[in-house]
């Protein structure tokens, strides 16, 4: 009779322990699926993304240059591409539709466009590399400020994509990760140097400049010294500049 007994509470352990194993397999299964499926929807929702290469880059309701327009992009927006594409059969540029954050849609030249890529901003001035190499370095240099994609890495390595402050055009390269900024308010403030420097006279650019050192939303931004420093250099040439203008008018009058 014990002998019975301890086979009926063995054959219950065995069944109880393969119901068991069932489910914890059944568990492992489920959250191996769960962990690919969120794998899988942020690897799409980064390769949907893109972010903008240059300041008041246009949409337009149609892939064309002459397209009706609809807003422009800040450089360094990231946007969303909505998975169309073509190309313009005069000017054979390629043509992404894109949805900015407040919903806007429209067509965008893909070339000024960097796909899967991460806004940033240089922290100092850095030699541009053809490879993530010492041994490849190029006569190219990015400048303090200069916002671009980050778009690859390799080890203490990055790529990046962008336009440098004394080039023309959208360029690729490789430097050192240490030299780039992905800080919001870093990026925000070199965006609004870049455009106070591109005022017209010395005067606004001063002003722009000061507005950005008396924003209390910027005053975290490591740059903040280096503008402070560039409206010091600005205010000590627009003073040169008066007297120049003083002397000028002194000898009109001789």
């Amino acid at each position: 009779m014990k002998r019975i007994f301890i086979a009926i509470i063995s054959v219950s352990f065995f069944f109880t322990s393969c119901k068991e194993n069932g489910k914890s397999n059944e568990t492992k299964e489920n959250l191996a699926k769960e962990n690919k499926v969120e794998l899988h929807e942020k690897e799409t929702e980064q390769a949907n993304n893109a972010i903008c290469l240059i300041e008041k880059l246009s949409i337009r309701e149609t892939p064309e240059p002459k397209g009706k327009w609809i807003t422009s992009m800040s450089l360094g927006e990231k946007i969303t591409l909505l998975g169309e594409e073509t190309t313009n059969e005069k000017t054979k540029k390629l043509y992404y539709k894109v949805r900015l954050i407040d919903g806007k849609e429209g067509w965008t030249r893909a070339s000024l466009l960097a796909v899967n890529g991460e806004v940033g901003a240089f922290l100092e001035d850095a030699m541009v590399y053809k490879r993530p190499d010492l041994l490849t370095k190029t006569d190219k240099k990015y400048s303090v400020m200069d916002i671009v994609a980050t778009i690859e890495n390799s080890g203490d390595w990055i790529k990046v994509k962008g336009k440098r402050a004394d080039g023309e055009y959208i360029e690729e390269g490789w430097v050192k990760s240490s030299n780039i900024s992905t800080n919001a308010v870093d990026i925000a403030s070199a965006k609004y140097a870049l455009l106070a420097n591109e005022k017209a006279t010395m005067t606004e650019r001063i002003q722009a400049l000061q507005e950005i050192v008396d924003n209390s939303d910027l005053s975290e931004s490591v740059f903040i010294e280096n503008i402070k420093n560039k409206v010091k250099d600005y205010q000590s040439k627009n003073t040169e500049i008066d007297v120049q203008d003083v002397k000028a008018e002194v000898e009109k009058s001789e």
